[in-house]
């Protein structure tokens, strides 16, 4: 994979910072491990930090990683995505949200936590 990933339990949420240039399929194959893995975490609400990922940038790949989002991460409570703020389209959202996840998309780390945590 051209991409790598940590992800970090903390109080109240479980982060994932992602780098790399992963092509769709790879991303598409990692969402689908982060949802095996996440079903073990203590946490229901996970933080993605994508500022890394310098690949997936068009309509139809947003589109079809926001139904991966819908078909892997749906037992959990949230989802926060930050992502830089050229790169924020909503279109992963959108899809996601349609299958049922509670996703948000932030260019703002520090917004992105204040959600996960607020519990609203």
């Amino acid at each position: 994979m051209s991409m790598d990933f940590k992800v970090t339990e903390l109080n109240g949420f479980t982060s994932i910072r992602v780098e790399g240039d992963p092509s769709l399929d790879e991303f598409l194959r990692f969402v689908e491990v982060l949802g095996e893995q996440s079903r073990g975490w203590a946490s229901a609400c996970a933080l993605c930090d994508l500022r890394g990922v310098r690949t997936l940038k068009s309509y139809a790949e947003h589109y079809a990683i926001g139904q991966a989002v819908g078909r892997h991460l749906a037992h959990l409570r949230r989802v926060a995505s930050v992502v830089p703020p050229d790169r924020i389209t909503h279109t992963s959202e959108k899809t996601a949200r349609g299958a049922g996840v509670n996703l948000m998309v932030f260019t703002s780390e520090g917004a992105a936590i204040e959600w996960l945590c607020s519990g609203e």
